[in-house]
């Protein structure tokens, strides 16, 4: 009995808590008329599901306000049915299925503005110019300097024949590994890196750190060495990956939206 006591407490706090938050009027309406709160009998099995049940309505309200800007609206509702699961997966400690759930907005996402906005066209007329901008002492600006082409920073490569072969087939037949560069390039950084790519890699390897992790899904599957060291890091720190895959899809989310 006391220990149902102390649950109903916690519980009407944190019902008093959300009730009382600007925008949130709507979470009493939705109490209201869930039959959850109808005839049931106070016990741990109610009072769970009452639990749940806030904390479901919370989880689809976060989706639904992290994405209320997003311009890509085509796939907006798809994103945010994705947000909600992969929010489930993390409160039930499921880093297989968070990484998933995380890489399936990352990857809509990409492929949205890939093969919707004609990336390959703006590759193909500006393959071989300097990725980069260095500072120019006589001019006292920015400026495209250095031997690092943009064929070569999206395809990771020297040889000009491969970066032709690649640009050669249709976007949506790319590695997603390009894609995902290409669009960093474009709408992350808007087609100017100052410097060295530094930055550029440290999001690139975030993003494929959640592409390999989604892979975790895939049982029997050969891994290369480069994919095995990947899930050598990601697999024994799982506690802190929950927390970097969520920063990464804020801030990659928040540029993108900021550069479309």
């Amino acid at each position: 009995m006391n220990n149902n006591k102390e649950n109903l407490i916690k519980l009407l706090k944190l019902v008093d808590e959300i009730s009382k938050q600007p925008g949130n009027e709507w979470f009493k309406r939705e109490l209201d008329r869930n039959p959850v709160n109808k005839s049931m009998d106070v016990n741990s099995t109610a009072i769970e599901e009452i639990y749940e049940y806030c904390i479901k309505v919370i989880i689809k309200d976060h989706a639904q306000k992290f994405y209320s800007d997003f311009k890509l609206l085509d796939i907006k509702e798809r994103l945010i049915e994705d947000f909600i699961r992969m929010e489930k997966f993390r409160r039930e400690d499921n880093f297989e299925g968070f990484c998933l759930a995380a890489y399936q907005q990352l990857e809509a996402i990409t492929n949205s503005l890939a093969e919707k906005l004609s990336l390959l066209e703006y590759l193909q007329q500006n393959k071989d110019i300097p990725a980069l901008h260095m500072y120019d002492r006589d001019t006292k600006t920015f400026v495209r300097k250095g031997n690092q082409t943009i064929g070569r920073l999206i395809f990771t490569t020297n040889e000009n024949a491969k970066i032709l072969d690649f640009i050669s087939a249709p976007i949506n037949k790319w590695f997603f590994n390009h894609k995902l560069r290409l669009v960093i390039y474009v709408f992350y950084f808007n087609t100017e890196i100052r410097v060295n790519a530094d930055l550029f890699e440290r999001v690139f390897d975030l993003g494929n750190y959640l592409h390999q992790g989604r892979n975790l899904n895939h049982r029997g599957v050969v891994q290369t060495k480069y994919q095995q060291d990947i899930l050598d890091d990601l697999i024994p720190n799982q506690h802190k990956y929950y927390f970097k895959f969520l920063g990464f899809l804020e801030d990659f989310t928040t540029r993108i939206n900021y550069n479309l």
